[in-house]
Parts: structure tokens; C-alpha cells; sequence
């Protein structure tokens, strides 16, 4: 016999009416939000986007100059061989210090030895030749003296010596060159330092420095005592710069490791850029300090100031707008609105600008242009006078 079918309560059907109403006014509200981010982006001018601001703050700036170079020591000197042949003695170490005239690697000089024998046997030779040609010279001068040969067969004998002596001084001065060449296979230090070799091992075959490519570089003696940065201006900038002017240093492989400098030179004629093609011109800065760590090759970051303010209002960079005639101007909040106010600027850094007249401080400005503000912008410079402390390099 089936049972009676089961009869809802009072009490269940008001707790099942309350979770659907809550899961309805969830998906209501839910779409009402979502509609409200995507809606107007798709139909429309987004109109609610908030426009993001600043405040004018007062603030230190410093306008600077940055480049980047390689460490190197002030003075060294590469080495290169004055001829080809093959590398048979490494005597010193790379890193190791060096003195002046110490001998550092040695070529093959066998072939050079047996080419100083064959001329000495030559210049024997010749020698016995010139003798002998001086004896007959004597004898036919002694003959005709008393009129027993012709005066042809005189300057034949005369001719004869002068060849034969001529002979034995090509000879001589061939052995001279290669002895002078044999000296060469010995590469010697050009002054005190340290070396700096090459991947070189002994075997290896070497070009002369007479060769097209400048020949095989086999390393340097530096003077690791001074060490300088050698980096690129571009032709804008270098203008700005003069020898003497200070400057800092980082090593980039060390960062927290800053140096002082000194520029010590600037080039007169300018290069070519190899990466865009650019004219820059070489300025080496010659750094105070010196550390074990720093090795000639490293990376570097070379930061010279042009000039530095101190405690004056400034704002970031992205509020600073400028028009076809170059005058700057910034959207200044006003309520829920914005209003175009020309400005005056000073020097600039990386992030920000400084404000020399049109703004003061804890005047917030929008960093990206209002949507009610479209095409160009005609608006006159600030007549206010222009006002600030302004630090400039040392020498300037």
C-alpha cells in the first residue's frame, strides 16, 4: 500500500523564498557592476575614467649627464709582435706583476739562428773574395806603374775589388737585420705594471703587428695604480662638459661601490657611434679611488652634474604638457575639474620638473591630459618672475 505524498511545511517554503531571493538580488547587483566597467567602454567615451594627480612638492633636482664606459687603466701599452712566428715560452702569468725590459713569452728562433749562420759563412766568403781581389788590384796598380798593362785591363781589376767588397757589405748588413730580427722573438716588458695576457698558450702561430688586421694582440702592460672610464658624448651634451669638471663613478658589477672623478680629457674630433650611427666624441674621466676589486674591462656608469637646485617646487615629468609654440603648461584640479595654466621650468631630472613660476605648492596637478581637453591648446607663458636657487658644476 503506497504512503501519502509528503506536505511542505510553512517554515520550508519561506526559508526556500528567502535563498532565491538572495540569489537573484546576488546576480542583480553583481551584473550592475560589471556593467558599469564595461558598458561605456563599449557603447561609448568611458566619461567616469578618474583622471590621476599630483601634487606640487618641493623637492631637490639635479640635471645631469649619463653615460656608460668600460674601466681601464691610465697608462699601458698593448703588446703586439714585430714578427710572425710561433709562440715557444710563456714565462709570466696573466695578473702577474711585471718590470720594465723582463722577458714575457719567446718565439721559435731556430729558422732565424740557421738563417745567421748561412750568412756568416757568406760574409766569410765574401771577405776571402775581397782579399783576393786587393792582392790583384795591388799587383796590376804596381804594373802599371811601370807601364806593363793596359789601363782596361787596370780598371777591371779595380772594378772586380769594389764588387767583391760590395758583396761582403750586402751580407754583413744582412746578418746585421737578422740578428736585429733575433732579438725580436724575445717580448720584454715595455714598462713596470702588471700584465694583462691573453688566452695565449705556447705552440700557437702569431702575426707580426705589420700585418693588415694590426696583428695578433697577445695582452697589455697596465699600470693598475690609476684608472680612468672611457665613455661616449654625444655632440649635444659634450658642449656642456670641460676638462677638469667632476663626475661620479659606479662600477656596475659592484653597486654599492660609487667613485669621484675628474674629467681629463675630451677628444677634439668626434667618432662614429657603431650601434645607431651617431656622432660622439670620446671623454675620459680619471677616477680618485682605487679598490682591488676593480678590474680594466668592467662596466661602468658615468654621471656628471650640470647643475642642481635645492628645496624648490617640482612635479612629475607626465604633468608637464607643451604646445606648438613651446610653451608648458599643466592641468591644475579645480573641484571635479581641471583648468589650463601656463608655467615656467627650470632644470629637469629623470622623474621630475622644476617649477619656476605658475604653480605652488600642494597644488595638485592631473598627470595625464583631462578628456575635455582636446587638440591644440593656446595658452600664453606666466609673466610671474622667475625665481630659484640654482648650484652649478663646479667651475661653471
Amino acid at each position: 500500500m503506497a504512503s501519502p505524498p509528503k506536505k511542505t511545511t510553512p517554515l520550508r517554503f519561506i526559508i526556500r523564498l528567502v535563498i532565491t531571493l538572495a540569489v537573484l538580488g546576488g546576480a542583480v547587483w553583481g551584473g550592475r557592476a560589471l556593467w558599469k566597467q564595461i558598458g561605456p567602454g563599449l557603447f561609448g567615451t568611458k566619461r567616469e575614467a578618474k583622471i590621476p594627480t599630483s601634487t606640487v612638492k618641493v623637492a631637490n633636482i639635479a640635471e645631469e649627464i649619463v653615460a656608460v664606459g668600460r674601466l681601464r687603466a691610465v697608462f699601458s701599452t698593448e703588446l703586439r709582435a714585430e714578427i710572425n712566428g710561433r709562440i715557444m715560452k710563456i714565462s709570466v702569468t696573466d695578473g702577474e706583476p711585471v718590470k720594465r725590459d723582463q722577458e714575457l713569452l719567446r718565439l721559435d728562433q731556430q729558422d732565424i739562428l740557421t738563417q745567421i749562420q748561412e750568412s756568416d759563412r757568406n760574409i766569410e766568403a765574401s771577405k776571402l773574395k775581397a782579399l783576393r781581389a786587393k792582392r790583384e788590384f795591388d799587383r796590376q796598380k804596381d804594373l802599371k806603374a811601370r807601364e806593363l798593362v793596359t789601363t782596361k785591363d787596370f780598371e777591371e781589376t779595380r772594378t772586380t775589388l769594389s764588387l767583391a767588397e760590395n758583396e761582403a757589405a750586402i751580407y754583413e748588413a744582412r746578418a746585421a737585420n737578422l740578428r736585429d730580427k733575433l732579438t725580436k722573438t724575445v717580448l720584454r716588458a715595455p714598462h713596470d705594471g702588471t700584465l694583462l695576457l691573453r688566452d695565449l698558450t705556447e705552440g700557437q702561430l702569431i702575426t707580426s703587428a705589420a700585418a693588415q688586421n694590426g696583428g695578433t694582440l697577445l695582452g697589455e702592460v697596465a699600470d693598475l695604480s690609476a684608472l680612468m672610464v672611457r665613455t661616449n658624448i654625444n655632440e649635444i651634451d659634450v658642449a656642456r662638459l670641460k676638462v677638469a669638471d667632476v663626475a661620479r663613478v659606479r662600477v656596475d658589477s659592484l653597486r654599492n661601490m660609487m667613485l669621484n672623478g675628474e674629467i681629463k680629457r675630451i677628444a677634439t674630433v668626434a667618432t662614429e657611434s657603431v650601434g645607431d650611427r651617431t656622432r660622439v666624441f670620446p671623454v675620459d674621466v680619471v677616477v680618485d679611488e682605487t679598490d682591488p676589486r676593480l678590474r680594466p674591462g668592467m662596466s661602468a656608469t658615468v654621471m656628471f652634474t650640470l647643475a642642481h637646485v635645492e628645496n624648490v617646487p617640482a612635479v612629475p615629468l607626465s604633468a608637464v604638457f607643451s604646445n606648438a609654440d613651446s610653451v608648458r603648461y599643466v592641468f591644475v584640479q579645480k573641484g571635479e575639474s581641471f583648468e589650463v595654466r601656463g608655467i615656467d621650468i627650470g632644470i629637469v631630472d629623470t622623474r621630475r620638473v622644476q617649477i619656476i613660476a605658475g604653480l605652488a605648492v600642494g597644488e595638485a596637478v592631473a598627470l595625464m591630459r583631462p578628456l575635455e581637453y582636446t587638440g591644440e591648446i593656446p595658452i600664453a607663458k606666466p609673466t610671474a618672475p622667475l625665481k630659484a636657487r640654482v648650484k652649478r658644476r663646479t667651475g661653471s
